[in-house]
């Protein structure tokens, strides 16, 4: 299975990110059994999809089959469809310095404080949203994230390394 030359970025890209998902998975090993649960959800569902993201790219009879299974389009028409922005390596470093600064800002703050901060940022610096418009996204995220998992799933978010410093 080969994939075409204009494609090859997006395949780098996925395999960069199924490395990630992989050291993610090893990685929650190493955790007690309730708080490996969700991270080993989260991986093992990411895997698979990048795996068929992969194929999809591909110039392959199944690569044509996942695409329009998922996406109701033929690579090409995918391609024909496609933002033709050049995007410079410095742009894309910079999504990676967003995703970075959330990582760090879970990590010290937690995810329930992060949360909200990092959608609203993202939104109205990234997005181009209002003022408005990217508070309500950020507190509806915090809401739907709070119910969800503290609520419904009882399961307790990461307060951040400053709460157990601290706390």
């Amino acid at each position: 299975m080969r994939i075409p030359e204009h494609r090859r970025p997006s395949a780098y890209y996925i395999l960069i990110i199924l490395a990630v998902v992989i050291l993610f998975i090893v990685t929650s090993y190493q955790y007690k059994i309730t708080d490996r649960m969700f991270p080993l959800m989260v991986g093992y569902v990411a895997v698979p999809l990048l795996l068929l993201d992969l194929l999809a790219l591909t110039d392959s009879k199944i690569g044509e089959k996942i695409s329009v299974f998922f996406s109701a389009k033929t690579p090409k028409e995918v391609d024909e469809d496609a933002d033709p922005t050049k995007r410079t390596l410095g742009q894309e470093l910079l999504i990676f310095l967003w995703m970075g600064a959330l990582v760090l800002g879970i990590y010290l703050i937690g995810f329930l404080p992060c949360t909200p901060v990092f959608v609203y940022c993202w939104m109205k610096y990234r997005g181009g949203y209002s003022v408005k418009e990217s508070a309500y996204l950020a507190i509806g995220t915090i809401v739907f994230v709070y119910v969800l998992f503290e609520l419904i799933l009882q399961y307790e978010l990461y307060p951040g390394i400053f709460l157990y410093w601290y706390g």
